[in-house]
């Protein structure tokens, strides 16, 4: 692999900016939203929920669990290997902790209690105005059992943790010391064989720590989630500037996403048809960690490879969501357990208030952020923007 070196390559030396990097974090965040807003409706647990529940709907949901937020991790890592090439650790650090830190703690004293307001009103746990529940957010009892989280922001607070504990490694690839160590692992790496040999570190995290840690977004005790996460940030860091793997992840684009989409299409047809397989039959936490991993590396290398060859353009769609997408992310899941608390009981089609629970989280973001937060400095600076 070829991450930053002290030595401008002919991969990196061009300033065209890869479009397609934007495009892959702008259309993530947008499934993003519309997840969210599917989590409304299905029955697994989350904040606020319809008066109907629709199983059907998991299906697709359960796809794009594997692989949204690896994703996400994945693309996040790529720009920062961009933005490690002008700026030393301590610029770096310093820019992550104000992109990242100060909206995460503005986020939670202000974007997420309304969210943990109209749970509590739904279930019946708390009646009364928003301001006499605030005083319950200043107790700082973690949620579940107060009401003082940072929910949706978790990976705000991950990311910023991530950025912090790999800048040594980050600034270490950029001295001449490594550059043996690079020019090794380009040989091994720059091959699809090599790309896929990557999923060999996820595989023994998720064999170690899977059944160990169930995810919880907690940070202190979440180990399978944090290992996995930082994992593929990292794989993203290392494949960012590096153009021959993304030219490979373009060349077999077809290829990674079929066997990606495969495995997850037959296991969840399986499951339904016959039903799943106990974890505690002998080898089956191996074959799931097999079939799981393969399956969300080769989707996120897929998406990649299929982003790479049909969208790197730019336009003033993306010249506009590029800045907006954070801000987005930020607001988002408020909007929809606002909205769907508001629309649970309406008598209307599964699908029809889906489509008006996710354009509402749409178009409510984009007011606010157009009116509210792109104007303003203070603003942009509270939601992670670039200052103009």
């Amino acid at each position: 692999m070829e991450p930053i070196t002290t030595s401008v390559s002919t991969q990196t030396k061009s300033s065209t900016r890869q479009y397609y990097i934007d495009w892959i974090r702008v259309l993530a965040f947008c499934i993003l939203i519309f997840f969210h807003s599917g989590m409304f409706f299905v029955g697994w647990g989350w904040h606020v929920k319809n008066n109907v529940i629709n199983h059907t709907m998991e299906f697709p949901m359960e796809w794009l669990h594997l692989w949204r937020l690896p994703l996400l991790f994945f693309i996040s890592g790529v720009g920062v290997s961009f933005a490690m090439r002008s700026r030393t650790g301590w610029q770096f650090v310093g820019e992550r902790t104000k992109r990242l830190l100060l909206p995460l703690v503005f986020g939670m004293f202000v974007i997420v209690p309304p969210q943990i307001y109209f749970e509590r009103l739904q279930r019946g746990q708390f009646s009364g105005s928003y301001i006499s529940f605030y005083e319950n957010v200043l107790k700082f009892i973690p949620y579940p059992k107060g009401d003082f989280s940072w929910h949706h922001l978790w990976f705000v607070a991950y990311l910023w943790v991530f950025s912090l504990l790999g800048t040594p490694l980050f600034v270490w690839l950029k001295t001449a010391n490594a550059q043996n160590v690079i020019n090794k692992a380009r040989k091994l790496f720059s091959n699809i064989w090599g790309i896929l040999l990557l999923s060999v570190i996820p595989m023994l995290i998720y064999w170690t720590l899977h059944n160990q840690w169930p995810v919880t977004n907690n940070l202190i005790s979440d180990w399978y989630n944090f290992a996995l996460s930082l994992t593929i940030f990292i794989y993203g860091y290392l494949i960012g500037t590096n153009q021959k793997i993304w030219d490979i992840m373009e060349k077999y684009r077809v290829m990674l996403l079929s066997v990606g989409t495969f495995i997850i299409v037959s296991r969840i047809s399986f499951d339904t048809l016959v039903g799943s397989i106990p974890e505690d039959i002998p080898f089956m936490p191996f074959i799931n960690g097999f079939l799981t991993i393969i399956s969300l590396w080769t989707t996120i290398l897929g998406i990649c490879g299929f982003a790479k060859h049909y969208l790197n353009f730019k336009n003033t769609f993306l010249a506009y969501s590029t800045q907006a997408v954070y801000p987005f992310y930020i607001l988002h899941q408020t909007i929809t357990v606002a909205i769907g608390f508001h629309i649970a009981n309406w008598d209307m089609n599964v699908w029809l208030k889906l489509l008006v629970l996710s354009l509402g989280t749409f178009g409510f973001s984009l007011f606010i952020y157009h009116f509210l937060i792109r104007p303003f400095s203070i603003m942009r600076l509270l939601f992670g923007v670039k200052t103009k």
